[in-house]
């Protein structure tokens, strides 16, 4: 064997057979087959070697261990066995069993050396008795197996991890590719992730929301109801699921459904809790809209039909004769149709502020000059024009029932425009004059809700109405985008 054998792969797992052989290196005499024939007879496999370039290639290809007289380490290619031990993994350390040759006073610099190079060795003075060699010998050899089956569970763990790293990077992957809050806590509840979008949302810092750190991010009306529902499903293992107002990393608290469903082993319990967040802002504020929408319609047809009855009387009363209050009863009420037909016509994108004044207040003016309207013909987008409109039948429907068109020679006042300001901001006024004395109702109605509310909400500003004695005002203040939202 003049050439270096080529190492085994060192991901490859060495057979039982190889692992528990043990490699012999005796050249004087019959030691070589005695050795060999004692360790078969005690059932382990021996393998003769004449030289240390054999001995080297039985290493590359993985042995037991190596039982070798003192002598040989003096024959020539030692740098073969050198390198097969230096080419080994780091898992791998092989047992030499040398037999020596005395004491160690006799040995020389080179053998302690040679014998040194071994690093893993053990000295036995011949003579030596065959039970003493093969005790040294099975406690190599388990050793040896030791080595390997460390190794194994080395490799599991490693590839344990690696699977787990994988895992993990898809989930994260798919957690923050999703458009949904997304987060996990421990079976008693402790969060302790959020993905990506949970941080974008809410503008906190990683481990802000960590354990309970979570509940300050509610509005506050909504922190107790959504502590008692996940405390509830802490303790029953139920489903999660309820709706609040989360901070939003802008400061508005934004509605969102909370969902949580808990992840159990075989025998049922509770390992992790997985939910979501689902922005549902937009969804309740539209819902929160109709409803408010429906009792307007609801009120708004009582309003219209008290109006008609008011219109009627007054015609009737003011009439010469009955062909005159005919006449007068049929324009208005079909004035008041016109009206009711822009206030519902769902195909405007946007029209002028001007037509809407007009249209909204055309029922209600009998042309006896009460009312005073003024300001420039702006562009008003199809929502906003739709709620200016139902605020105007609301004021009107009042100051006919206890204000300003109530008594004779009230009037009302109605004037827009946009600031000359910095911010350029829209500005809509009503006032009333001339009727009775005003007082401050005792309780907020739905009209006066609708107008403050309903309407500011479309034109992103801020209403509010005034009760003075000498007659009701309303003002609106919006940002001049406002209009056209």
């Amino acid at each position: 064997m003049n050439e270096k054998a080529a190492p085994a792969d060192p991901d490859e797992d060495a057979s039982p057979d190889i692992l528990s052989s043990v490699a012999v290196l005796a050249p004087r005499g019959r030691d070589a087959s005695v050795a060999a024939q004692l360790l078969e007879k005690d059932g382990i496999p021996a393998v003769i070697v004449t030289n240390l370039k054999e001995l080297a290639a039985v290493i590359y290809n993985r042995i037991g261990a190596v039982l070798i007289t003192e002598e040989a380490l003096s024959q020539s290619g030692t740098g073969s066995l050198h390198d097969a031990l230096a080419a080994q993994p780091s898992w791998s350390d092989v047992p030499f069993i040398v037999l020596s040759n005395g004491t160690v006073r006799h040995r020389s610099d080179e053998a302690a050396r040679q014998m040194d190079a071994l690093q893993n060795a053990v000295l036995l003075s011949r003579p030596l008795h065959a039970e003493e060699l093969l005790r040294s010998v099975r406690s190599a050899l388990t050793a040896r197996s030791r080595q390997h089956d460390a190794r194994r569970r080395m490799e599991e763990l490693q590839l344990r991890e690696r699977q787990l790293y994988e895992s993990e990077a898809k989930f994260h992957a798919i957690a923050d590719s999703v458009d949904q809050m997304i987060w996990s806590t421990r079976p008693d509840g402790y969060h302790d992730y959020y993905n990506q979008r949970w941080h974008d949302f809410t503008g906190v810092p990683e481990g802000a929301t960590y354990g309970e750190g979570w509940n300050d991010m509610f509005h506050p009306d909504d922190q107790e109801n959504a502590w008692a529902v996940w405390r509830h499903s802490l303790e029953t293992g139920e489903p999660y699921e309820v709706e609040y107002r989360l901070r939003h990393h802008s400061g508005e608290y934004r509605w969102v459904l909370g969902r949580a469903q808990p992840v159990r082993d075989e025998d049922g319990t509770i390992l992790r809790w997985y939910g979501s967040c689902t922005d549902i802002h937009e969804i309740k504020m539209a819902e929160q809209q109709r409803q408010l929408m429906l009792g307007e319609m609801n009120h708004r047809v009582k309003n219209t039909l008290a109006m008609v009855n008011v219109m009627v009387s007054q015609t009737l009363r003011q009439a010469d004769n009955m062909e005159d209050a005919q006449a007068s009863i049929q324009s208005r009420i079909g004035m008041m149709a016109r009206a009711h037909d822009q206030l519902i016509n769902a195909n405007w994108t946007e029209t002028r502020i001007n037509e809407v004044v007009r249209a909204a207040l055309a029922p209600h003016r009998t042309g006896e000059g009460r009312f005073a309207m003024g300001g420039p013909d702006l562009p008003i987008g199809s929502k906003q024009a739709l709620a200016l409109t139902m605020a105007l039948h609301e004021l009107s429907t009042n100051a006919t029932k206890y204000g300003a068109l109530s008594a004779e020679g009230g009037k009302i006042g109605v004037e827009w425009g946009i600031a000359d300001d910095d911010e350029q901001s829209f500005h809509f006024g009503w006032t009333e004059s001339g009727g009775p004395p005003v007082q401050k109702p005792k309780r907020s109605g739905f009209g006066s809700r609708m107008i403050k509310q309903a309407l500011a909400g479309y034109f992103n500003g801020v209403a509010e109405l005034t009760y003075e004695p000498a007659g009701l005002k309303f003002r609106l203040v919006a940002p001049h985008t406002g209009l056209t939202l």
